[in-house]
């Protein structure tokens, strides 16, 4: 009878070292996602998403813009547009005092 209990107890305790394991696999596997998600956006970070290529920040008439040299793409940060739009409805006195003064 001892011989029964011991082989359930064995049973029982790679059971638990079994689900302990995949626990902490899940565990490492969500962690090494997150990090290798954080890491792709970093490296997105100042690439054209067409092609991958060093984005160039130049500057029009004090709103910068990135544009991809290969694929000549232009890409807009947050409230770029609406800054380019606000500048678009300004008459054309406005825009040639700006060019004057340098703004």
């Amino acid at each position: 009878m001892s011989d029964n209990k011991d082989r359930l107890g064995d049973k029982l305790s790679k059971r638990e070292k079994a689900e302990e394991d995949r626990y902490f696999a899940e565990q490492e596997a969500a962690k090494l996602a997150k990090l290798k998600a954080e890491a792709e956006r970093e490296a997105a970070v100042g690439r054209c998403p067409r092609d991958g290529a060093a984005l160039d920040t130049q500057d029009h008439h004090g709103i910068s813009t990135e544009v991809c040299p290969t694929c000549r793409g232009v890409w807009l940060d947050k409230g770029e547009l609406e800054a380019i739009e606000k500048r678009d409805d300004e008459h054309w006195p406005t825009t040639w005092f700006r060019s004057i003064l340098g703004d």
